[in-house]
């Protein structure tokens, strides 16, 4: 059993060593970088554009969908008739208690 895993081991061994033999230069290792924060930024001002776009799609169709629903009326429920008015009471007329004297 030990040497099976030995054997496993030596070959892992080798094929990592022989993986690592290309040399990356710094000036690889800065473009490769600035490639991938190129590429992040690209996709970030795609979403950001896109969700501006969706924004102010919205906007316009809501804005759409309420002219053409103003004329139409979706109400289903009437409006109560107006309440009418009371009877007035009658009322009784006193008799008149200043007597005017002629001049």
């Amino acid at each position: 059993m030990k040497i099976k895993y030995g054997h496993i081991l030596y070959c892992l061994l080798f094929t990592l060593l022989a993986s690592c033999q290309d040399r990356v230069t710094q000036e690889e290792l800065i473009e490769s970088a600035l490639e991938l924060k190129m590429e992040q930024w690209r996709i970030e001002q795609a979403r950001e554009c896109r969700q501006k776009a969706m924004t102010e799609a919205e906007e316009y169709v809501d804005s759409i969908l309420v002219i053409y629903s103003l004329p139409s009326k979706l109400d289903t429920i009437p409006k109560p008739p107006k309440p009418n008015k009371p009877h007035k009471p009658s009322f009784r007329i006193k008799p008149d208690s200043v007597v005017i004297d002629t001049l």
